[in-house]
């Protein structure tokens, strides 16, 4: 599962990536296997997202969020 397959309110811990094309810049803000999130925002159109985590607060386009698979965590 992708993190872009969420919605807004649902929970989840990274896992890893599909490719090595993830910009570097997201592993150094933090976004990194085993921390847990959630979504707390969906734009309309869903091709931006954002993610709290670790007291962090970030946003992610789709395509972005689409390399990043996930472990849902249920409610």
């Amino acid at each position: 599962m992708n993190l872009s397959d969420l919605k807004k309110g649902e929970k989840g811990i990274i896992k890893g990536y599909i490719n090595d094309n993830f910009p570097i810049k997201l592993l150094e803000l933090g976004i990194l296997p085993g921390v847990k999130f959630e979504i707390i925002f969906v734009s309309i159109f869903y091709d931006l997202l954002c993610i709290v985590y670790d007291q962090s607060c970030l946003a992610l386009r789709k395509k972005e969020a689409e390399n990043i698979l996930i472990e849902y965590i249920k409610n």
